[in-house]
């Protein structure tokens, strides 16, 4: 059996894109939450929950949290952990659901039925996610009365 090499510079590439496409989706990155929505073909609507959770020097942990009305528990809602890179420009998938953490490459088969790449695929997946978003979403507003 051939022994699964990842290409290290496809997957920097894509999380170089993904910190450009979340520094244009936070701007200034000041805020604790940020509030996303899009409508999907049908007219449902799917919401998309960013919350810095940790914020040191060079890194910024988000929580993102993508709810599918349309779709029934507990496949409506998607929870990612990404983990942006200041210095280095660069943000990539570090956990999936519950925190669970990511390793870079997986044996095959595995009890958790994870393909070789999981990461690469996730990341992939974030990357998607966040252009739909740019493309078709809208910032959320959050109305709190006095």
């Amino acid at each position: 059996m051939k022994k699964y090499v990842p290409d290290i510079a496809q997957h920097a590439l894509l999380c170089e894109a993904n910190y450009l496409r979340l520094e244009r989706l936070l701007q200034d990155q000041s805020d604790a939450q940020y509030q996303f929505s899009w409508q999907e073909n049908g007219g449902n609507r799917v919401d998309v929950d960013i919350q810095v959770t940790e914020r040191f020097k060079y890194t910024t942990t988000l929580k993102l949290l993508k709810q599918a009305h349309s779709f029934p528990a507990p496949m409506d809602t998607v929870e990612l952990t990404v983990r942006m890179y200041s210095d280095a420009r660069m943000a990539e998938v570090v956990g999936v659901s519950q925190g669970q953490q990511l390793a870079g490459v997986y044996r095959y088969p595995n009890e958790q039925m994870y393909q070789i790449d999981e990461k690469q695929q996730v990341n992939r997946y974030l990357a998607e996610w966040l252009g739909h978003l740019l493309t078709h979403g809208t910032v959320r507003e959050l109305w709190i009365p006095k």
